[in-house]
């Protein structure tokens, strides 16, 4: 039976987030649900069925469903009904690791293929591929392996597919500085490219074959790109990078250099370089001094000079103030920077005013956060006409929404902030019905926002498709509002188009009051041609009486052959040999010659047969075996080597061929034995040992009491009740001679305290308004679970968590203060740990405008607690944070990302101490 204490916890954890504010015409909508924290990123399916794909950092990928035209929720309520799809086996999820990319092949309607980007292990990130069967994902697939990563932050995880049909990642510089400036033999710091299969594209910059470069790499020098997307009109790769000091969105190409980590905002022309075209400073703004004599207005046009470097970007919102001629200030958008060579004018438009000179003053930018997410073009018709092809992006530091426009040249024309409160937003996307959603990390909610009225017209969603030559691409159909009659909608392939490019289905749509919300969609389909050129053709979408919409469709040319192999890894007995097949993906021009060598490895694995294999016009499509030799050797070691295969001008292909070797070889314990627990947790050691055949494991002598150890797996698990220490010793075994023994001493300690230390605000700290900052940290052996806020001695917020890092509001800068009267406050910091020890942390501040002298230099000290963060500056807060806890994908938002998603009272407070305080009796015992 729940007790009412902690149904009141769960209703107050449960409660509906905060509505966030979107502009006026517009309406802002919440769904949410528990299933869907903590997430990472969602897309939605291409097929027009109406179902959202979400990612969440713990390795479950969710589905929600549209049903009559919005999002499926339980009756009566705004939570979502969500499904599984697919869980994946092995996630690594420290730091910003996790399950943290999602993209759909450009086929999808075909092959029903989805890609994921997850990291397995602290040091190996991969791409892999389920078919969508059903709603239920299946045939697993690993494309891409061996992807790096540190264990913690700057993982990347952007994903994707170009309009070359290939496949795109991107990762960061593992938080260390890996792969940065010209290192081009790491894939960190990189946008790398693979055909669909996972092997690297031929004509990638930097392939050279055999040499020491990364043959998968397209562009490079990028700090932590979280997250990217193609623009839909020109298929250009915008790329969100997380930045040091600014967050830039920058526009990748072959070769692009983003110049991190000598350069942010300020990369120099050349050698590849280029430049973010939006900026913003992280976590602040810039302000640039005009010179004396250095505003100039001719013709509606004023040129400025700053007296530094400015760094504007074009389109960039600026204000200006204290020009001496007060007709010269105000806000206006960068009409043009010149940042190179002359990086200190920029021009601003100021029509109908007369010409004049002036100076002095100073021109200042927008603040808009502090860690840039996600980024969407929209690209349908619900919104005024105004918005189609605008940049949406977000940032979790400041849960703004930004609206970025672009000029008729596609360079930005205007940037600014347009929607608040998008509280720990990750990921923003266009759905079937035309409306622009948002998804929150912690809190597991889906924002909708739509206009608030419209006139009837009709709600094209995808107005640029790409379709793969022999493929089927859709996009979907719906009205605007309830018809009092029933509406047709044609369908048709516009005059002048490319005729392999044609309807498949929905080529008339019938809407009636009762369907008019509903999607409808429509199917095109693009034939194979002999041609190595890109079809184009538009279709229009028609209703009379209704102002029609064009939909563009081009074709992604797949007219190139590739090597199919039955198998990527083959193992070779030793004294004897194996095989596997080759053929063609397409019938070829002309006859192609392929040639199989071992192009590193070990030299005992060689080609046997078939080292030349020859493919014509007729037998292109019929396998052609390849035998694999091991020879015999003295030593009792497993050798490997790579095997490739290689067409003149076409893209190679690899296997890795393994020699199994058949000599025993006695038992050897590689790991290094755990010899620390702690009194009423679970203690667990992977014990791990080579030999042939497999050992098996046992422990031998005196065993302390609860200990155990599977005998296939090596895996140790025991729950220690008291402090002290035991000996351990291991035995692997396999029949040869001698056994593999590992003795250790294990040394149990008793749980110890948790530390809290508040980061901000600090001693003294002066802090105001609706977006302070009041958060901490708990340090403990084993964890902690929550953090209570108090002001004054009354506690007004409770942030669960698993994480190690804890904000009022559950997020960064959302403590409002607003409410206090102006002057001294006590601010207290409470942490819990797993088995209900606490601590706290307290320090005085300064509210608003108000007199604090009678706070002293010394009021508020640390109740019991070291807080080394104390009365000094903290540089990063909010920003950098590479050691936070374990539940993080997001990058620099040093959140911690708690999941309490309103304010929890202390009776629940008091209910979350006594739960992790049964929990360690419950150890115990």
């Amino acid at each position: 039976m729940r007790t009412p204490l902690m149904a009141s916890l769960l209703f107050l954890m449960m409660s509906a987030p905060a509505r966030a504010a979107v502009p006026a015409g517009f309406v802002e909508t919440s769904y949410s649900s528990s299933s869907l924290t903590p997430a990472t990123g969602m897309a939605w399916a291409p097929d027009g069925s109406g179902r959202l794909f979400v990612t969440l950092k713990n390795g479950v990928v969710r589905t929600v469903a549209m049903k009559d035209g919005v999002l499926e929720t339980q009756p009566g309520t705004s939570t979502l009904v969500t499904r599984v799809f697919a869980t994946e086996p092995a996630v690594h999820t420290n730091s910003e690791c996790g399950l943290i990319g999602i993209a759909f092949d450009p086929n999808y309607l075909v092959n029903r293929y989805v890609y994921f980007f997850v990291t397995v292990s602290a040091s190996e990130q991969r791409i892999v591929r389920y078919t969508d069967s059903n709603g239920m994902g299946i045939a697993r697939t690993e494309v891409v392996t061996r992807l790096p990563t540190a264990g913690n932050n700057h993982d990347g995880g952007g994903l994707g597919f170009g309009p070359d049909g290939k496949l795109y990642w991107a990762i960061g510089d593992l938080g260390n500085g890996t792969g940065v400036d010209a290192d081009l033999t790491s894939l960190a710091a990189k946008v790398g490219r693979a055909n669909l299969d996972g092997t690297p594209v031929n004509d990638n910059p930097f392939n050279d074959g055999v040499g020491p470069n990364n043959e998968y790499i397209w562009a490079r020098g990028l700090r932590n790109p979280f997250t990217f997307t193609f623009q839909p009109t020109t298929g250009l790769l915008w790329v969100n990078d997380v930045g040091d000091g600014y967050e830039q969105v920058l526009v990748v190409n072959r070769r692009s250099h983003a110049g991190y980590n000598d350069y942010e905002n300020n990369q120099p022309v050349g050698n590849d370089y280029i430049t973010p075209v939006i900026k913003y400073r992280t976590n602040s703004f810039d302000s640039r001094n005009v010179t004396a004599t250095g505003a100039v207005r001719s013709g509606g046009v004023t040129t400025f000079t700053t007296a530094t470097p400015h760094g504007f970007r074009k389109g960039e919102k600026l204000t200006l103030e204290g020009v001496g001629d007060t007709s010269f200030n105000g806000e206006f958008y960068v009409a043009s920077a010149n940042n190179a060579p002359t990086t200190t004018t920029f021009t601003v438009a100021q029509p109908g005013l007369p010409d004049a000179a002036s100076g002095g003053g100073s021109a200042t930018t927008q603040a808009l956060g502090g860690s840039i997410t996600g980024g969407v073009f929209y690209d349908a018709t619900l919104f005024p006409p105004e918005y189609r092809g605008n940049y949406f992006f977000g940032d979790y530091n400041s849960a703004q929404v930004t609206r970025a426009t672009l000029a008729a040249d596609n360079s930005v024309a205007t940037v600014d902030e347009w929607g608040t409160g998008f509280a720990s937003n990750v990921d923003m996307s266009v759905g079937p019905d035309g409306a622009l959603y948002a998804l929150g990390y912690t809190n597991g909610v889906v924002r909708r926002v739509t206009p608030t009225a419209t006139g009837q017209k009709l709600v094209v969603s995808g107005l640029n498709l790409r379709l793969m030559e022999g493929g089927r691409a859709a996009f979907t159909v719906r009205l605007a509002r309830a018809p009092t009659a029933p509406v047709t909608v044609s369908v048709a392939r516009a005059l002048g188009g490319s005729e392999d490019l044609r309807l498949s289905g929905g080529g008339t749509l019938t809407f009636s009051p009762a369907n008019w919300s509903t999607p409808q969609v429509v199917v095109l389909e693009a034939m194979e041609d002999a041609d190595a050129e890109a079809d184009v053709a538009t279709f229009t979408v028609a209703s009379e009486g209704l102002t029609a919409e064009s939909v563009v469709a081009t074709t992604i040319d797949t007219n190139s052959t590739r090597l199919v192999l039955s198998t990527t890894r083959l193992s070779v007995p030793e004294g004897g040999t194996a095989t596997f097949d080759v053929s063609l993906s397409l019938r070829p021009s002309s006859t192609v010659t392929v040639t199989v060598a071992n192009t590193q490895g070990d030299p005992d694995l060689t080609v046997a047969s078939a080292s030349t294999l020859s493919f014509t016009t007729s037998n292109w499509s019929t396998p052609q075996t390849v035998t694999l030799r091991a020879s015999q050797d003295a030593d009792n070691v497993d050798g490997t080597a790579t095997i490739t295969l290689a067409m003149p001008g076409l893209d190679a292909r690899t296997l890795e061929a393994v020699e199994a070797d058949d000599e025993p070889l006695q038992p050897t314990i590689t790991s290094t034995p755990v010899t620390t627990a702690i009194a009423g947790s679970n203690y667990r050691y992977d014990v791990e040992a080579v030999g042939r055949p497999q050992p098996t494991y046992s422990l031998e002598g005196t065993v302390p009491q609860g200990m155990s150890i599977d005998a296939t797996t090596g895996l140790i698990t025991w729950t220690p009740s008291v402090a002290g220490t035991v000996d351990v010793r291991v035995r692997a075994a396999n029949g040869v001679s001698p056994d593999a023994e590992q003795t250790f001493t294990l040394t149990t300690k008793a749980d110890e305290p948790p530390r809290a230390i508040l980061i901000r605000p600090t001693q003294g700290e002066r802090v105001s308004g609706a977006t302070a900052e009041f958060f901490g940290e708990c340090e403990d052996d084993v964890g902690c679970t929550g953090a209570g806020f108090y002001v004054d001695g009354t506690q007004v917020y409770t942030d669960v968590n698993a994480d190690n890092r804890f904000y009022f509001g559950g997020a960064p800068a959302l403590w409002d203060t607003t409410g206090l009267s102006p002057g001294p406050h006590t601010l207290r910091f409470v942490v819990v740990d797993t088995q209900g020890a606490t601590a706290e942390a307290t320090v005085t501040v300064c509210v608003g405008d108000g007199s604090c002298e009678a706070g002293g230099p010394d009021a508020g000290t640390d109740a019991g607690t070291e807080n080394p963060d104390a009365g000094t500056e903290n540089p990063d807060a909010g920003t950098e944070n590479p050691d936070a806890g374990t539940v993080n994908p997001l990058p620099e938002d040093d959140s911690g990302c708690g999941c309490g998603a309103a304010p929890v009272a202390p009776l629940a407070w008091m209910a979350l101490v006594a739960l992790a305080t049964r929990r360690k009796r419950s150890r115990a015992s």
